[in-house]
This record gives structure tokens, C-alpha cells and sequence, in this order.
């Protein structure tokens, strides 16, 4: 999300989303199957007028460069064990928040003395800044999961997830995931608020107990909220959730994404409408709907959703790769017949 611009988030449960493919736009290598928790930029928001887009895989947060949206060209890591990446962009700078833990590792990590001095070993949220999407400035830790009570609810270490920052009255609020529910993939059990004055402050949480959790009679909320990614509009908010459910059909858990709206970012409730997109019955989206990030294309006139998602296993091992919804207003369309179609129309 762009601080600088008020999007029309209000359309979002009123649009119809169509999947560019049905295969993903960025696929892991050998070596990195999994790229999870896409974040985004259009050209005209990007300082060299490229499509960029930031994800994270076991090695760390991945950047990637295109010159169409469509074919994605790895340009390194911006953050080595950085996960669930966040963008925010201020008065001309970028600004990329994440989760990091676990201690530094020598020769691949370049830590200053003054790093050395505050580098914390548990989970945290950490931030980076740049002017122009390649050069970064040092880490600086904005929340712990130790500050976070619910962080350790069902877990031996408190762990933090997916933050994301939004200006609010007197300063910024942060929602973060904190605890997780699952395994292999995992989902964020709640999502709790912190506030700071600052940007780059110290943010401190603003209650005692999460903002949201599972919601058990909700058919695609059941069991726990994954990633929840906000949208302020002109008077209301919109957030994206990817919530993990029982699939009671499949007698499996899996993730969906979801709308919910609210009137003051605090006060949460689902739309009135079926989830932009369910697991599809097989293929590479057939389990998880793990995360999603969405943004409004003025020139276009519609909203692009890059998510990312698991389902197929290779060598025993979880695969998670990167596809795009399009959300356009919603026309009568035939409802499809194909069992690998990525979701069911409404």
C-alpha cells in the first residue's frame, strides 16, 4: 500500500475477479520452491518506472523487476531470513517492514558494531528504507513479539507475522499477525494493533487481547486469520484477509481470501459476499491461499492481486508460488466447468 494515494476500496466487494492464468507468474526454482507474501509496485509508483515486486522464501526476501507485470526477473535479496514483506512509501522514500528472527549468520550477514549492539535473536519487525528500491538503509526494530501477549498463545516462543503500517490520528498504526495455528504451510493465528508517533519509532501495542481472530460458525474463517491486509478509502476501510478454515468437504484445513470491512479500521466484520477465491481442485493453488497483496491501476480501471499459494508437493516438499487475480466491476459471465479452474464463480 502507497500512503500517497486514497484508493477506491469501497468498489472491492463490488468487483468480480478473473485469474490472468491458470498457471503462476512466478515460480520458485529447485532450490527455492516456496515464494510467499507478494508485495507490489506499479511503474508510475516505481523511481525507474519498472514493475517491482518483493516476496519472501526460505533464503530471505526476493526482489524481482518487470517490465509487463507478467515475466518477473530476479534481482537478489534485499533481506537474508526477512519474511512477510510490507511496502510503504513516504514523501518519496520506500520503506520495506518485515519479520526476522534467530541469530546472525557469519560471513552472510554484514552487521555493524551499533547493529551488534540491538540485534535481537527472537521474533521481530524490523524496517528498511531506500530512495531508489536497491540501495537500503540498516535494519531498525520497530516491534518484538515479547511485547505482543497473544505472540505466545499455543507456542513455546512468541512469534510475529505479515506487519503492516498505516498512518492514523497522531501517528501510524501497525497491524502484525502474532502466533500461528498449522503447519507446513502455517497460518497467523490473530492480528493485533501497535502504535507509534513515528515511522521508524518503537511501536507499542494498543490492547491487551488481538483485534481479530477466528470466527468458528464463519465457514472460511474457522480457524484462524492468516494474513490480514488493510486498505483505507475515503471514509471506511477494507482489508484483505487470507483466513484458514476447516475444509469440511476435503476434512482438511485450508485458506481462503476473504473481504471484510469496517468503519474505523478498529471494528472488523466479513462482506456480504462469496471469497474472491477458494482453493481450486487441484493444481498448483489447491491447498492454501497463503497471502495476497491488492492495488487499483487508475489507467486501467481495475485491480491487480497478486497472491500466492500451495498445492502441489515436490520431492516432499511444500511448493508455494506467485499467480494474479484481475477485479474488475462485476458482469454475468458463465460459470466454468473446469475442475482446475482456480475458483468458483459467484
Amino acid at each position: 500500500m502507497l500512503s500517497s494515494r486514497i484508493q477506491p476500496v469501497e468498489q472491492l466487494a463490488e468487483s468480480s475477479w478473473f485469474p490472468f492464468s491458470d498457471e503462476p507468474v512466478i515460480q520458485g526454482l529447485w532450490y527455492v520452491p516456496r515464494l510467499s507474501c507478494p508485495v507490489f509496485l506499479f511503474p508510475e509508483d516505481a523511481p525507474d518506472g519498472k514493475w517491482h515486486l518483493f516476496a519472501h522464501s526460505w533464503l530471505g526476501i526476493q526482489h524481482y523487476v518487470s517490465g509487463s507485470g507478467i515475466m518477473w526477473e530476479p534481482m537478489g535479496l534485499v533481506q537474508v531470513r526477512g519474511k512477510y514483506p510490507f511496502l510503504f512509501k513516504e514523501k518519496g522514500a520506500f520503506h520495506i517492514i518485515y519479520e526476522r528472527h534467530g541469530r546472525r549468520i557469519p560471513f552472510v550477514e554484514h552487521v555493524t558494531k551499533r547493529m551488534k549492539k540491538s540485534y535481537v535473536v527472537g521474533s521481530h519487525i524490523e524496517m528498511r528504507s531506500s530512495n531508489d528500491l536497491s540501495v537500503w538503509s540498516e535494519p531498525r526494530i520497530l516491534l518484538e513479539a515479547k511485547d505482543i501477549p497473544s505472540a505466545s498463545d499455543y507456542r513455546k516462543t512468541p512469534t510475529v507475522s505479515h506487519p503492516q503500517v498505516i498512518p492514523a490520528e497522531g501517528g501510524y498504526r501497525m497491524y502484525v499477525g502474532s502466533s500461528k495455528i498449522g503447519s507446513d504451510p502455517a497460518s497467523t493465528r490473530y492480528v493485533c494493533t501497535a502504535f507509534s508517533e513515528t515511522l521508524d519509532g518503537r511501536y507499542v501495542p494498543e490492547s491487551q487481547l488481538p483485534l481479530v481472530e477466528a470466527v468458528p460458525n464463519d465457514p472460511f474463517r474457522s480457524l484462524g486469520t492468516g494474513r490480514m491486509c488493510v486498505y483505507k478509502g475515503n471514509d471506511s476501510y477494507v482489508a484483505i484477509q487470507n483466513s484458514r478454515y476447516w475444509d469440511a468437504g476435503r476434512k482438511r484445513h485450508a485458506s481462503a481470501i476473504v473481504l471484510l470491512t469496517s468503519s474505523d479500521g478498529l471494528q472488523w466484520q466479513r462482506a456480504e459476499r462469496d471469497p474472491v477465491l477458494v482453493p481450486a481442485e487441484r493444481g498448483w493453488a489447491s491447498e492454501h491461499i497463503m497471502s495476497s497483496d491488492v492495488r487499483y491501476k487508475q489507467d486501467e480501471a481495475c485491480w491487480y492481486c497478486y497472491f500466492s499459494a500451495t498445492g502441489e508437493r515436490r520431492f516432499g516438499l511444500v511448493r508455494e508460488s506467485i499467480g494474479l487475480l484481475i477485479g474488475k466491476p462485476r458482469a454475468p459471465r458463465k460459470p466454468s466447468s473446469s475442475p482446475d479452474s482456480l475458483f468458483e464463480e459467484s
